[in-house]
């Protein structure tokens, strides 16, 4: 009797061990998965400073080598040109212009991008700037940038959703999760957690409504109601 008690109590503390050696292995898997993701997107953030860095100062050959391949980051003579002729374009076309590099080269996600910036960039004074930004955009550079990186982070957060909101914002270029809370609920009215849920559920139900027939009843349906006719 005594031995089968002990055989049932060594069972039992070999079962513990492995359910804790189980947990403990989870644990630890996520805590790499973590860490792969934050260095990732360090990595990634590390990259768009190089490659805003090399923009900026019109260097050539910064960047990755994919980057360098297709020449986002050299300046090509068409934008040289560009550049050339932006004391003729009026504040509209120079806000148009500028914006545009700053959203096709990801310019916003480096987390030092200003109007200094913007300078060094374009070979443009800060008045000129804030002139094409207020009467061009009807709004100012740090607005303007706010919103691009506000826009990025929304687009990040639904098609990556297992990235925590420090890594978004991060991503996005925000220094301080702090200050990408308080901009995201001033611009949208909810927090980020909110927001994600709400466009997760919009696009499971869009998904929910993609595999459903189109006329307003199911195919089995369809078929019943055209047999009765034949009939």
């Amino acid at each position: 009797m005594e031995q089968m008690i002990i055989i049932n109590v060594v069972i039992v503390a070999v079962l513990v061990t492995a359910v804790i050696a189980y947990l403990a292995l989870r644990r630890q898997n996520d805590a790499v998965q973590y860490e792969v993701n934050r260095l990732t997107l360090r990595l990634t953030e590390m990259e768009m400073k190089m490659d805003a860095f090399h923009a900026i100062n019109n260097i050539p050959g910064g960047g990755s080598a994919a980057a360098d391949a297709q020449g986002l980051t050299a300046v090509s003579k068409e934008e040289k040109t560009a550049n050339a002729d932006l004391s003729e374009m009026d504040d509209k076309e120079l806000f148009e212009h500028i914006s545009r590099v700053i959203r096709d080269e990801e310019l916003f996600r480096w987390p030092d991008f200003n109007r200094a910036a913007v300078k060094e960039r374009f070979s443009l004074s800060a008045a000129r700037i804030g002139g094409a930004f207020m009467r061009g955009g009807g709004m100012g550079l740090p607005e303007f940038v706010r919103n691009c990186r506000l826009d990025y982070a929304c687009r990040l957060m639904v098609e990556q959703p297992e990235l925590s909101f420090t890594e978004v914002g991060e991503a996005s270029g925000y220094q301080r999760t702090t200050t990408f809370y308080h901009d995201f609920k001033a611009r949208f009215g909810m927090p980020p957690a909110e927001y994600r849920a709400q466009q997760l559920k919009q696009d499971d139900a869009t998904a929910i409504q993609s595999v459903q027939p189109q006329g307003g009843e199911p195919k089995e349906q369809q078929e019943i109601t055209e047999s009765e006719k034949n009939d």
